[in-house]
């Protein structure tokens, strides 16, 4: 379906807060130059929480201009790669489809970045919907076409980048495959390393 492109003249006040308007309208202020756009990340950053929008529009304009100081405003602002791409993802699916950002920010950016990749203009109601109702990884087998699996456990691992390389390349020769920047079926893919492992 086609994406109609945010209009460049005012917008009429009922229509305020809607996404469109707003992160459409930081692109056109003043912050024209780079390093305009770098301070506001750096100074927003620590509200992302709240401002994810706002940030990943900002994040997304700066990569346009300057990549090499895009990756060292992510670095001052500790927000990390990954966290940086989902925010511009979820600024870039929601910039011109027609749902409030008192309720985007209600769900958050971490739900929201599972629905960015598929949501367009006729089924950003239901995945909204969806998305206020489910946790994340009930979310993501939605998705998927998958049933969620409520008594699943959560494991949130830390790892330096040649551990993660270590533990990507694992995932990989066991089954799960490369998505954008993450992986898919990493899950099923590190029990069955696991399992390699414990039957000796």
């Amino acid at each position: 379906m086609v994406t109609m492109a945010a209009s460049p003249h005012k917008v009429p006040p009922a229509q305020e807060q809607l996404v469109g308007s707003p992160l459409v309208n930081i692109g056109a202020k003043s912050m024209s130059k780079e390093s305009d756009l770098y301070d506001k990340v750096v100074e927003i950053a620590p509200e992302v929480e709240e401002k994810f929008l706002e940030l990943g529009a900002l994040l997304g304009r700066l990569l346009d201009l300057d990549r090499e100081l895009y990756a060292k405003a992510v670095l001052k602002a500790g927000l990390g790669t990954r966290k940086a791409y989902y925010l511009i993802s979820i600024a870039k699916a929601f910039r011109n489809l027609k749902i409030s950002k008192p309720r985007l920010r209600a769900i958050g950016w971490t739900r929201l970045q599972v629905i960015a990749r598929v949501v367009n203009e006729s089924n950003v109601e239901e995945l909204v919907r969806l998305a206020e109702q489910h946790k994340v990884k009930d979310l993501e087998a939605i998705i998927k076409g998958e049933e969620p699996q409520p008594d699943s456990r959560v494991a949130i691992l830390y790892f330096t980048p040649d551990d993660y390389d270590l533990f990507e390349g694992v995932l990989l020769k066991h089954g799960a495959s490369q998505h954008g920047r993450g992986l898919v079926g990493k899950e099923q893919a590190l029990i069955k390393a696991l399992k390699k492992v414990a039957k000796g």
